[in-house]
């Protein structure tokens, strides 16, 4: 054998080998409970109805695995306490500027507030697991040695005792995941916080008096026009609305609600689409700069109508025409005495929604968006795109 030259047994080579992958599955699981905390608490805050994009949980998962496993070693190399904490504390303002460098935070989207919050104290959780984690498993064994009076840990109920902590960290995991949207009314208050350093301190108001029936009167020609000439046209059949690829599905969503509708279809050409989503936000925000929750919802009651639709109508309603507005997918009707109110929050009455609505629909109008006729006998807003 040369000088100097040193040779591994089998064994030692062994145990580095099963060190290693010990370490391996002990980063993953903490990268799989991170990731579990920062995406249940992100789903608190998403409002019905939207969802985070699955490149941003990849994203996620991506920071959490890297995270743990720096959080692995600097909470084990050091044998300090004192440096263990300075070392996790360093690291964890230098995540927050990589954050902040990489433009995490300007992601725009209501729904990710709660994933900005999680995903930004996540580190801090990594380094209280790593560090209290193995001193309260051990005053937790030790307990459960002394109340049920036993020798060692090689004992079925040690191990009973064991698997219950366990036990209830993974449901308390799943019970974090069954309250979704718990904080979906606060979502948009902490963007406005965070965005521009207040709360909604807003008082109500009393709104201008017009006489809406008698301002809403574009009469059906010039509506007819304008749908005409924005629309499409020549749809037979639901099958022909979905294979049209001028027309956009609509869905209820943050903004408004769609009613079950029987006859009529939710499709809208784009800029009609782009309308009544701008009334749905304007509505809100509305509300919200009188103090009100800004998650009211106004109703959308009918859409596009094809030729079938409007023969199911004229069975019921002999005076539906067969050449109406609905059928160019430029038009929809919006109820101005049904609305959805949020849970929590302040709740806005049904005449104030209303009167809130006719001042949206009004500016609008004003803004040549629309052609606005105000129907009576079925209570809504009769809208076309302009």
């Amino acid at each position: 054998m040369e000088a100097g030259t040193t040779h591994q047994s089998p064994r030692n080579r062994d145990d580095r080998n099963l060190d290693r992958k010990i370490r391996t599955v002990r980063i993953v699981i903490l990268a799989v409970v991170l990731f579990v905390w920062t995406d249940a608490a992100g789903k608190w805050f998403i409002p019905a109805g939207q969802s985070v994009p699955g490149l941003f949980l990849a994203l996620e998962w991506v920071l959490c695995l890297g995270s743990a496993a720096i959080l692995f070693f600097l909470t084990h190399k050091p044998e300090r306490n004192a440096f263990k904490w300075t070392f996790s504390i360093l690291y964890f303002l230098a995540f927050i500027v990589l954050l902040i460098i990489c433009g995490f935070y300007r992601y725009q989207a209501d729904g990710a507030i709660g994933y900005k919050i999680s995903t930004s104290f996540m580190p801090l959780a990594g380094i209280l697991i790593e560090i209290y984690h193995p001193r309260f498993i051990k005053w937790y064994g030790n307990t459960l040695q002394k109340v049920f009076k036993l020798d060692g840990i090689r004992n079925v109920t040690f191990f009973i005792g064991m698997l219950a902590f366990y036990a209830a960290v993974i449901l308390l995991g799943i019970g974090m995941y069954r309250i979704p949207g718990c904080m979906k009314e606060y979502s948009r208050d902490i963007v406005q916080f965070v965005t521009e350093g207040k709360i909604n301190h807003n008082t109500d108001h009393a709104e201008p008096r017009r006489q809406y029936n008698r301002i809403f009167n574009d009469m059906n020609d010039v509506q007819l026009a304008s749908a005409r000439k924005n629309g499409v046209s020549g749809m037979e059949s639901r099958e022909d609305m979905e294979s049209c690829r001028r027309l956009r599905e609509i869905e209820s969503c943050e903004f408004y609600n769609i009613q079950p509708l029987t006859h009529s279809s939710p499709y809208l050409v784009p800029k009609a689409a782009r309308l009544l989503e701008d009334m749905g936000r304007a509505f809100q925000d509305s509300l919200f700069n009188r103090g009100y929750n800004r998650n009211h919802r106004f109703t959308v009651t009918s859409v596009l109508r094809t030729a079938q639709d409007i023969k199911k109508l004229q069975k019921t309603n002999v005076n539906s025409s067969t050449n109406s507005c609905h059928c160019y997918g430029t038009t929809f009707d919006i109820s101005y005495r049904t609305f959805q109110t949020p849970q929590r929050g302040r709740k806005a009455s049904v005449d104030k929604m209303s009167q809130i609505l006719m001042e949206v629909v009004y500016d609008m109008r004003k803004q040549d968006r629309c052609y606005v006729k105000f129907e009576k006998q079925q209570t809504c807003l009769h809208i076309t795109v302009r």
